[in-house]
């Protein structure tokens, strides 16, 4: 079918997708027929799409690593590399074309079943891939994570693999890797369906903050030794789209070794630290607070240390905006008082 075929029907599927949610606002039982139908309307239409860029494949895209990479069949068999990746993935409804994932991949829930149960292998760690698993599985598209992972995208794009890598540094570079993930498998109706719902709550995050002070933030990555987040990283980013101001935001790295005195002098107001801090090693909210010196720190002196899942702040995947709003939330809770 020709291209202007093709965008006619993406632009009646997403007409008709507007047309269901507004239906959806209305509270009135008359129409509940009426609305199935269009449901049901509408998921055909999103499937015939679907279909259409399916048999429009091969598909050409640049990675994250600047490198063209040819699709050229739609993929049923995907490789994740990375948590991410995998989150991305499930998340554009590709969970039944998944077979490899790595030992760290555990969201959502029903990956960490299917492992189990032995329905996807996996394949290694993060950084410790094992290549020879990924062949076995005979995947039709990988998806890599980052720099760290280069030589491992050498090496199984030498065994004849298709592999794109993802390497965002802001919320909008994941945006654009979702969006690259859906070319890369027939979803881009969803990536963009996906990325629409994300970049809306991100605004709606900003706009509840924006007028407000910003507070001082230190976020506690490690505490023996002290270390936190400095410019370029992504919790670092989501601190000041919250309303925060992360008081290392300065570091010349980004993730600058501290000191206790550093911290006392810079005073912070909100206090955040990753939960896994309390299952892992003990480490509560009465430990930090008797720190010594630490009891003249405003955080500590008003109550404000908080725990937070350091997944959804550090994995660029769709939960970093779950991330925005939790931190939003602890930062400045009066903006969502209602």
């Amino acid at each position: 079918m020709e291209s202007k075929h093709v965008l006619a029907l993406l632009a009646v599927v997403v007409i008709v997708e507007a047309f269901v949610i507004g239906y959806l606002a209305v509270s009135n039982s008359s129409l509940k027929s009426d609305l199935e139908q269009l449901q049901s309307n509408y998921e055909e239409l999103l499937n015939e799409y679907n279909q259409l860029m399916a048999e429009r494949f091969p598909v050409t895209l640049v990675d994250d690593f600047g490198r063209v990479v040819t699709v050229s069949s739609e993929p049923t068999r995907i490789v994740s590399l990375a948590p991410s990746s995998t989150e991305i993935l499930f998340a554009l409804e590709l969970g039944d074309r998944v077979v490899g994932v790595t030992e760290y991949c555990d969201y959502p829930p029903e990956v960490v079943e299917l492992k189990e149960n032995g329905s996807i292998a996996v394949v290694g760690g993060y950084t410790t891939v094992d290549v020879e698993a990924v062949l076995q599985l005979q995947p039709d598209l990988v998806v890599a994570s980052t720099s760290l992972q280069r030589d491992v995208v050498t090496t199984l794009e030498g065994y004849g693999l298709t592999v794109i890598a993802l390497d965002p540094h802001d919320l909008s570079e994941m945006f654009a890797d979702i969006i690259l993930v859906g070319r890369a498998t027939g979803k881009l109706v969803e990536a963009q369906q996906l990325v629409q719902q994300l970049e809306s709550r991100v605004q709606a995050v900003v706009n509840k903050v924006k007028d407000l002070p910003k507070l001082k933030v230190y976020y506690e990555l490690w505490y023996n030794p002290l270390m936190s987040v400095g410019p370029g990283t992504f919790i670092d980013s989501l601190i000041t789209m919250a309303g925060g101001e992360n008081i290392f935001s300065d570091a010349s790295t980004q993730y600058p070794m501290v000191s206790s005195e550093d911290v006392i002098a810079r005073n912070p107001d909100v206090i955040i630290v990753p939960d896994s801090y309390m299952a892992s090693y003990n480490i509560t909210v009465d430990e930090i607070a008797s720190r010594s010196g630490w009891s003249s720190i405003s955080a500590v002196a008003n109550g404000r240390i908080y725990f937070i899942d350091e997944d959804i702040i550090v994995r660029p995947g769709p939960r970093l905006v779950d991330g925005l709003e939790q931190l939003a939330h602890l930062i400045h809770p009066e903006a969502f008082e209602e």
